[in-house]
């Protein structure tokens, strides 16, 4: 498994550069500093987005008599989708339903003609 916690380690110093006036130095250091807040502000969101699916895992247990079993079989039907027992959503192309041209899985509407494609609450 991918530890996220070890991704906000970036060391911003030791920049080195030959472009002149070390500005390549300082724009590098500043890159640097924004991605460590956005991979701060992803794991911040990924602990609440967690913290939230264990809540409604509990409630649904507790008030509904669901079981841990169920919820992993389900979780590996929802896995396989896609094809691939992975632990991951991973969307495939769609043909759009108006022009039948192929649309990336990005997309929620076809590039080509508009047409609404991916009408999941659930698309990332």
């Amino acid at each position: 498994m991918f530890n996220y916690r070890n991704i906000g380690s970036f060391r911003t110093s030791g920049f080195t550069s030959r472009q002149s006036g070390g500005r390549s130095d300082i724009s590098a250091q500043s890159q640097a500093a924004s991605n460590q807040r956005h991979i701060r502000w992803l794991e911040d969101n990924l602990s609440r987005t967690l913290l939230l699916c264990e809540t409604l895992w509990e409630l649904l247990r507790d008030e509904h008599g669901w079981t841990d079993e169920k919820l992993t079989q389900k979780l590996e039907e929802i896995d396989l989708r896609d094809g691939t027992l992975d632990g991951k959503h991973q969307q495939s192309v769609k043909k759009c339903t108006s022009c039948g041209r192929t649309v990336a899985p990005r997309h929620k509407a076809c590039i080509y003609c508009g047409r609404e494609v991916d009408k999941s609450a659930f698309s990332i």
